[in-house]
């Protein structure tokens, strides 16, 4: 006996909603209990299911007098169609909403066994047996059946809890209902949904309508049927509730272009046997035309869209309503419609049937998209193109700034030409004063003195105005090199390579430095800035190499090469360290650097302590002519 009552409690499967749970240990969120169907003989659940309830039942209600507990009714189990989506978003809500702890129970009102009459009689008295102690809470329905039982049984059984009802319209009315009740509705007819598929595909002539054989879906396709009347000469329209899922899927794949599939619900096929999947799956996989449905919570699992019925705002709503019963609250609007929602459709299957965008009602809502390019990497976009155009910025920024350094170079090399030429200017101005004020003074002084110096008798002022001559000759000698090095006149006058022969003979004059000059084929003519600038540096260098590397030969190389002067003094003294002389300055450095680069030529010092000193210049045959 023992044996015989533990099969049948897992046949008729009492006990913890989770598997695993401790029947002692209810949890905020969890379901103690869960009544399913009777699918045994009518007469050995009469006999057994009663006894096998008490036990579990009265161990976890005796732990969940603090919990509210709420009963769920199903017209079939809960992976059935979308009642079990329903059914747990509505939980789900009531938690979150509630806030408190909620047992919840479920008992499914499966319709496929035994006479109405008795089947909804049995349930009952589970019901009564069951919640004797403790009466539910609350009571929610999703569907006419459920509906109507609660409200044909809800006197029989303990506390007469309020109902949540979700339905469709035209069903019942509110005076079904009591005070406390709430109902959701919502507006849908099927001419609707024709009318919704006709206008996205208007050559459709045939209709597939999918329902299965359970007694809820025949009345349903009974409804459609009537409904659809009116569209018979517009299209031939035809039912699947006889059909197995073996036929139903062969006569999906053989649909022709001008077909259109409306799928409700399949539960079961005409042989009992369910989808291994949802129906919907099975559907879709199946049909070569489009399939049209009614249920929100189908959109993106394969049905094309359009208005949808908005269960999961009703379930929501619903939730919100059951958690102001279970606070004690009142509910202001127990009986609410809801309207059809704004046509909404899936763009993965507008695209597998080709239908154009163009044909949507306006205002449609298009999901599941694929992101574009922009969608997709938008941020890396807008990234790169920040870094670019900064980039662009900083290299626009460093263009400007080389601009600006390059005309400021530019000035500054046009202010060291203007300099250089004033000061040979001014220099030009001293050498001719000298030369021709000066120099000429003491030339008369010294003719002043020997003419003195005849006349007189005296031996020893004789020697004196002799001595004076000398000396007078002398200074005047040393103006006209002071001249003569103040400017060079001759570079203007007789060419460079003349001038610096001169310039070379004038140092042999008063030193014993050997030098050595290699002038190639100069003209004469060649730009008055350009041959000055040469003079000044091979004389600069000269004067270094004899008054402070203290060399005793010094070379010098001037030659033209093409539109340039190239030249090179180099000398055997003493050198110098390079680095030291940069950062002490240099002001013969610096001088003969400034001339070159205001001409745009280039200069090179090359120098070693002990081993002597080499300048070269390149300087560019430009400037003034006269």
């Amino acid at each position: 006996m023992d044996t015989d009552k533990s099969n049948e409690y897992q046949q008729v499967q009492l006990g913890p909603f989770s598997p695993g749970a401790e029947p002692d240990c209810p949890r905020r969120g969890t379901d103690p209990i869960r009544l399913r169907p009777v699918s045994l003989q009518l007469l050995r659940v009469l006999v057994i299911a009663p006894i096998l309830l008490l036990a579990p039942a009265t161990n976890v209600l005796s732990q969940a007098t603090e919990s509210r507990q709420v009963l769920i009714l199903n017209t079939y189990n809960e992976g059935a169609g979308v009642f079990g989506r329903v059914n747990e978003s509505f939980r789900k809500a009531l938690e979150r909403h509630y806030g408190g702890p909620i047992a919840f129970y479920s008992l499914n009102l499966d319709d496929q066994w035994g006479e109405p009459n008795v089947r909804e009689e049995l349930v009952a008295q589970l019901l009564r047996d069951h919640f004797a102690d403790r009466p539910p809470d609350l009571v929610f329905a999703v569907g006419y059946p459920p509906i109507r039982f609660w409200i044909n049984y809800r006197d029989s059984i303990p506390g007469q809890a309020p109902l949540i009802a979700l339905n469709r319209e035209g069903l019942f009315s509110p005076e079904d209902l009591r005070s406390g009740d709430v109902t959701r509705i919502t507006r849908f007819s099927f001419s609707d949904k024709v009318d919704d598929f006709l206008r996205l595909r208007p050559r459709t002539s045939h209709l597939v309508v999918v329902f299965g054989s359970t007694p809820l879906e025949r009345a349903a396709a009974a409804q459609a049927e009537r409904e659809l009347a009116a569209y018979s000469e517009q299209l031939s329209i035809e039912f699947t509730n006889d059909m197995t899922l073996h036929e139903l899927q062969g006569r999906l794949e053989g649909l022709s272009e001008e077909s259109a599939v409306y799928f409700g619900l399949l539960i079961t096929d005409a042989a009992g046997v369910s989808p291994q999947d949802s129906g919907l799956s099975f559907t879709r996989l199946a049909s070569a035309a489009p399939i049209f449905g009614a249920f929100d919570y189908h959109l993106g699992q394969g049905i094309v869209g359009g208005r949808l019925m908005q269960l999961k705002q009703l379930t929501v709503d619903a939730a919100k309503a059951g958690a102001a019963i279970l606070r004690g609250e009142a509910v202001d609007d127990a009986w609410k419609i809801f309207e059809l929602g704004t046509p909404v459709y899936d763009w993965r299957e507008l695209n597998r049937w080709g239908i154009d965008i163009d044909r949507l009602p306006a205002g449609s809502e298009i999901r599941y998209r694929p992101p574009s390019l922009w969608e997709q990497y938008a941020n890396w976009i807008i990234l790169t193109a920040a870094v670019v155009v900064l980039q662009g910025l900083l290299i626009v920024a460093l263009a400007i700034q080389r601009r600006h350094r390059h005309a400021a170079e530019l000035g500054q090399k046009k202010l060291s030409i203007k300099l250089i030429d004033a000061y040979e200017d001014e220099r030009r101005k001293i050498a001719g004063e000298l030369h021709d004020d000066l120099s000429h003074r003491l030339a008369r002084l010294a003719i002043d003195a020997g003419m003195i110096g005849h006349d007189s008798n005296s031996g020893a002022l004789d020697q004196e105005l002799k001595n004076l001559r000398e000396d007078l000759a002398r200074v005047s000698e040393d103006v006209h090199d002071i001249s003569y090095r103040l400017h060079p006149s001759l570079v203007e006058d007789l060419g460079i390579s003349t001038a610096l022969q001169a310039e070379c003979q004038r140092v042999r004059k008063y030193t014993d430095v050997t030098i050595k000059e290699q002038l190639g084929e100069i003209p004469q003519r060649i730009p008055k800035n350009a041959a000055l600038c040469a003079y000044r540096v091979i004389q600069e260098a000269q004067n270094n190499a004899v008054r402070h590397a203290g060399a005793d030969n010094i070379e010098i190389a001037l030659e033209k090469d093409g539109q340039t002067l190239k030249l090179k003094v180099s000398d055997d003294g003493r050198g110098f360290d390079e680095a030291r002389v940069a950062a002490n300055g240099s002001i013969g450095l610096s001088s003969m650097r400034e001339r070159v680069e205001a001409m745009g030529g280039t200069l090179s010092i090359q120098s070693t302590p002990g081993a002597g000193t080499t300048v070269s210049a390149v300087v560019p045959l430009t400037g003034d002519n006269t």
